[in-house]
């Protein structure tokens, strides 16, 4: 398969459209998490509110107890509805400079829920020295995820994957850490992931298995930039 070839599109396409579904569904139902706790803090504020109109003394910190919490739901909601706005600006663009350790962070940041149920931590290492990589941020996001979704089940005992990032002479090296077990064998990207290979082919990417250190590595190569291109 070649970057050429309309069957890699296709899987490049496809993929994408996986990805992003995947990524829509878990925030939704975040967002449907956040509605519900509301939901049940509105209704103590308002039982609250109907006690006091029968005369009741209440509290006055009980109330903002729960105005409190409303918020605090409130705040977390608009932080992930960020994210997946962030995720969805990155489609139209390509062949640009990007921070990879923001671009990192965001993909942590949409995988917390499918983490947390996996009963694992994602960190991201910020490094010293920015790590700039020029690429379709959409597709790497992409990628990175299925990194994630093929190292998850090898985590080791710590429960936390570490998330690396360095540049190298003509582009970047990604390091998913902490995993036990990790062969060639994984770096097929999950057997059929024909979707996640023809992205890793577009990108002139490659990834291959450190057993010795428990990482899973994504090496990339810079893309041609285009005009104007740059992360804002």
């Amino acid at each position: 398969m070649t970057t050429t070839d309309p069957v890699c599109w296709r899987s490049v396409s496809e993929e994408g459209l996986r990805f992003f579904g995947e990524m829509s569904a878990s925030v939704s139902h975040e967002i449907r998490n956040k509605l519900a706790v509301i939901n049940e803090k509105a209704g103590l504020v308002q039982d609250i509110a109907l006690a006091m109109k029968s005369g009741r003394s209440i509290d006055p910190d009980r109330l903002a107890l729960q105005a409190g919490k409303i918020i605090e739901q409130i705040r977390k909601a608009n932080q992930i509805v960020g994210a997946l706005s962030r995720l969805a600006h990155s489609v139209d663009r390509s062949g640009i400079r990007i921070d990879l350790a923001d671009l990192i962070g965001l993909v942590v940041e949409l995988y917390g829920r499918k983490a947390a149920q996996a009963e694992i931590t994602i960190d991201a290492a910020v490094p010293a020295d920015s790590v700039s990589l020029i690429t379709s941020p959409f597709l790497l996001q992409g990628l990175i995820g299925a990194c994630i979704n093929l190292s998850m089940p090898r985590v080791d005992d710590s429960r936390i994957m570490t998330i690396a990032a360095e540049s190298c002479s003509d582009g970047a090296v990604i390091r998913f850490q902490h995993l036990a077990g990790i062969s060639e064998s994984d770096t097929d990207l999950g057997g059929n992931g024909a979707g996640a290979r023809a992205i890793l082919a577009m990108l002139g990417g490659r990834v291959s298995a450190d057993g010795r250190h428990g990482e899973l590595v994504l090496e990339l190569t810079n893309q041609e930039e285009r005009e104007g291109g740059s992360q804002p």
